[in-house]
């Protein structure tokens, strides 16, 4: 998975710890990164507006160095966050991580619904093959009726 859309929003008012994180993480340095990430969030209060983002960023590489703890703590601060999709995002990317397509999937949506423009999220959308539900879900997706229902919900 690409690294190049770590964030997309302005994190230069972040927790220098955070922004080193960023830095190493793009270059791929995963445990320099974990690192920096849980010294940003362990000295962050609940009530930080970061304090989310540092949390998922934290479990994202922890979940990039074989820590399944990670996924917990993205899942976690996913349940708490209104505004950031890099929350979502990153706990899409561990799902996807643990080949877990379903739980991706319905994080993209919640996701979605948080920052429907975010880059990172309609690239893993894409890169999943993900789509939309079929018009009558009992029937197969390549059913006639869900073919012509589908056509004409979508113009």
């Amino acid at each position: 998975m690409s690294i190049e859309s770590v964030t997309y929003k302005d994190y230069s008012l972040c927790n220098p710890n955070f922004i080193n994180g960023i830095e190493f993480l793009k270059r791929g340095m995963f445990s320099q990164a974990c690192h920096c990430f849980e010294m940003a969030y362990e000295k962050t209060s609940y009530t930080d507006m970061h304090y989310n983002k540092y949390a998922s960023f934290c479990g994202y590489t922890r979940v990039l160095n074989g820590d399944r703890g990670g996924l917990s703590i993205c899942r976690e601060v996913a349940r708490n966050e209104l505004y950031d999709g890099d929350v979502f995002y990153n706990l899409a990317k561990s799902e996807w991580h643990f080949n877990d397509r379903k739980r991706t999937v319905d994080v993209l949506l919640q996701g979605m619904e948080v920052d429907y423009m975010h880059p990172g999220m309609r690239d893993l959308r894409k890169k999943i093959n993900m789509r939309k539900k079929t018009p009558i879900g009992f029937l197969p997706r390549n059913h006639a009726l869900n073919n012509k229902l589908g056509k004409l919900f979508r113009k």
